[in-house]
C-alpha cells in the first residue's frame, strides 16, 4: 500500500478499537515505513475522514480500498 492509497481497518481489527476508529470508516495513507530493526513489521500512517490520525500502525491491520493519490 502506498501513499495515498485509501484503507480501512480490518474487520474485527484490535487496532481499531485501540485508535476508536468506527468499522465504516476509511482514512487515507499517509506513509509507509520499517523500523530500523530487521524483522519488524511494516507501518503506516493514516488520516481518517473523522479526523484521527493513526501512527505507526501495523501495515497489516488494514485491507487497502483503492490507489488514489490525494489531493
Amino acid at each position: 500500500m502506498d501513499r495515498g492509497a485509501r484503507v480501512k481497518f480490518k474487520p474485527g481489527s484490535k487496532a481499531q478499537a485501540n485508535w476508536r476508529v468506527g468499522e465504516d470508516l476509511s482514512g487515507w495513507v499517509l506513509a509507509r515505513y520499517r523500523a530500523p530493526q530487521p524483522g519488524l513489521p511494516e507501518r503506516v500512517d493514516v488520516r481518517f475522514g473523522s479526523g484521527v490520525t493513526v501512527w505507526g500502525e501495523r501495515a497489516s491491520e488494514f485491507v487497502e480500498l483503492a490507489s488514489e493519490h490525494m489531493r
